[in-house]
């Protein structure tokens, strides 16, 4: 019988936290949730946001700097 209570058996409630956490002492690292929601992909719609508002700042930032030197010509 698998023992569920061991955190690399266990799927429920925070035992994958607990596995991630330590994969990431393991590894030297500082374990967060939000690290771990965003590793396991539970976050990749707030993830592909920033991209896309970081890639449209960008944008307005190049359209803005295209438009300056025309103002003083």
């Amino acid at each position: 019988m698998t023992n569920l209570t061991d955190s690399k058996n266990a799927t429920h409630h925070w035992y994958p936290f607990l596995k991630y956490q330590e994969e990431c002492e393991a590894a030297g690292k500082e374990a967060t949730v939000n690290d771990w929601m965003r590793a396991s992909g539970q976050l990749q719609n707030r993830i592909d946001f920033e991209e896309a508002k970081k890639a449209a700042e960008a944008e307005a930032l190049k359209a803005k700097k295209a438009e300056s030197p025309k103002k003083e010509a």
